[in-house]
């Protein structure tokens, strides 16, 4: 193990010195003398290249112990996959590591990579690294524990999405589902609620009809939803104008009335997104 004298140096100066210590000579650990005050910073470079991190205090000195720790690193590489595939397929990998462990997400999209990076905490994770790697992006996550901010006054944990255009606007009906499975795969509960034109998605047969070119068929986006745990509620009024029973409504999607809708959009743990 590497042992470094960096007596005088300031923090920031001194985190800098750290990180290019570990990227040119040191990747198996660093033992680093400092001033007191100068190891302010250094826990982060030491978490960002796995390390364990100890501080000891010696007489006027400081001396900062990183050892190379057992944090499990996973790579995946979602270069190719359109929205909402990179935040699918991070959410499901960090749904199933351990708190602590890291995963580094690479793609040619800077944007698919901005976007994960800004819906991290939503996935119990947290950004340590950001940066371009040759032709691609990256940004290391580490898993951390659901938190619940005791300043928040409300966690919001759940998406209610509003349909109200139906089959006869193809990418609005697209989007209501791509969202819905986009929410789940980050641990939302969802909830969708069809009214007006919306309903018609839901009658049996309907979305079987409409095909996109990148995507599955609607109907099969919206089964997955709901297998997935997506609740679907076909506003009764806009059914019962159109001449639609429970009975004509595919499985897995529920007639509910006013009362039911408006207490959605009361409850302030919801995000509501409209389509």
């Amino acid at each position: 193990m590497k042992t470094v004298k960096a007596l005088g140096i300031k923090a920031p100066n001194s985190a800098i010195l750290v990180e290019n210590i570990i990227k040119n000579s040191a990747e198996d650990g660093l033992i680093l003398i400092v001033s007191p005050g100068a190891e302010e910073g250094l826990e982060d470079v030491a978490k960002k290249y796995g390390f364990k991190y100890e501080v000891q205090n010696s007489g006027n000195d400081v001396a900062v112990r990183m050892t190379k720790s057992q944090i499990k690193m996973e790579e995946l590489d979602v270069t190719g996959e359109t929205c909402p595939g990179p935040i699918i397929l991070v959410g499901d990998r960090l749904s199933s590591m351990a708190v602590g462990d890291h995963i580094k997400v690479t793609s040619k999209s800077c944007e698919a990579i901005e976007d994960l990076a800004i819906s991290t905490p939503e996935m119990n994770g947290k950004v340590i690294d950001q940066g371009i790697e040759g032709d691609k992006s990256y940004v290391v996550i580490e898993k951390t524990e659901k938190k619940i901010s005791a300043a928040a006054a409300v966690n919001r944990d759940k998406v209610l999405v509003v349909q109200s255009n139906g089959i006869g606007n193809t990418e609005r009906a697209y989007a209501t589902f791509i969202f819905s499975k986009a929410a789940l795969s980050m641990g939302k509960k969802v909830t969708v609620f069809l009214l007006m034109d919306g309903v018609s998605i839901a009658k049996n047969g309907n979305a079987a009809t409409v095909k996109h070119p990148a995507f599955d068929r609607l109907d099969k986006l919206m089964a997955e939803s709901i297998e997935n745990g997506a609740k679907i509620y076909v506003c009764e009024l806009s059914a019962e104008f159109r001449g639609m029973k429970q009975k004509d409504l595919v499985e897995g999607t529920k007639l509910a009335g006013a009362a039911t809708y408006v207490t959605l959009l009361s409850d302030p743990t919801y995000a509501v997104v409209n389509f």
